[in-house]
């Protein structure tokens, strides 16, 4: 189980509801270019599997999960565990001019004031998942 954050370019777009309907993400590089990129700014990105490369943050990792090789438009960011999650996901994004979109909010981050609100829902949820989960098993 995991907190999904879509990561694409957006010419000027700061708001989900600015998105057309014929929305196209910018390119944000070659596969092995986009890893190198990565690797620049998380410098400890396992990719022993070239589509999901792991980075153990403080007390939370992320996945980065796009495709092998060729073009990438976007890719997802699947957070797990607790602690700051947001401040190296703002980081990212505006070391690299991306957009981040809170899959369980559906609205983007916002860079400069990010909102908490999504990643704390899905460790509520989780927890109250994996309570129930226990309890069952008693």
């Amino acid at each position: 189980m995991s907190w999904d954050v879509m990561i694409f370019k957006t010419d000027g777009i700061t708001k989900a509801d600015e998105l057309p309907s014929d929305f196209k993400a910018e390119s944000l590089g070659d596969a092995e270019e986009l890893r190198n990129r990565l690797n620049e700014l998380f410098r400890t990105i396992d990719w022993s599997d070239a589509k999901w490369g792991t980075y153990i943050g403080g007390g939370f990792s992320l996945e980065f999960n796009f495709r092998e090789c060729g073009p990438v438009d976007s890719f997802m960011l699947h957070v797990r565990g607790g602690g700051d999650a947001i401040s190296p996901i703002v980081v990212m994004c505006k070391h690299f001019g991306w957009r981040a979109f809170d899959c369980s909010t559906g609205e983007f981050l916002d860079l400069a004031n990010p909102s908490f609100e999504g990643w704390v829902g899905f460790q509520r949820f989780r927890d109250k998942a994996i309570k129930r989960t226990i309890g069952e098993g008693n």
